[in-house]
């Protein structure tokens, strides 16, 4: 008995999320692209969203340093300050 195969799509490119705080200590996520991200009231709630976004893909969600800092202005196409 024959049977069709059905092609597989390409995998789509992992999209990474990134999980830190902005220089109020505000957790913060922001995706590589500068497509998604937002302000969260603790660092659970941050990995969770970023998780959620990424069907919680295997090394999808980086969690930045406690010295690094992590800015939402590329999100939103804000300028740093000369």
């Amino acid at each position: 008995m024959a049977s069709a195969i059905q092609p597989k799509e390409p995998p789509q490119p992992l999209n990474h999320f990134f999980v830190g705080q902005d220089n109020r200590g505000c957790w913060t996520v922001r995706d590589e692209r500068n497509l998604v991200g937002g302000c969260f009231v603790s660092k659970e709630a941050a990995i969770h969203f970023a998780r959620q976004e990424t069907n919680n893909a295997p090394g999808a969600v980086i969690c930045m340093g406690e010295s690094q800092r992590l800015s939402l202005d590329p999100l939103f196409g804000h300028r740093a300050a000369a």
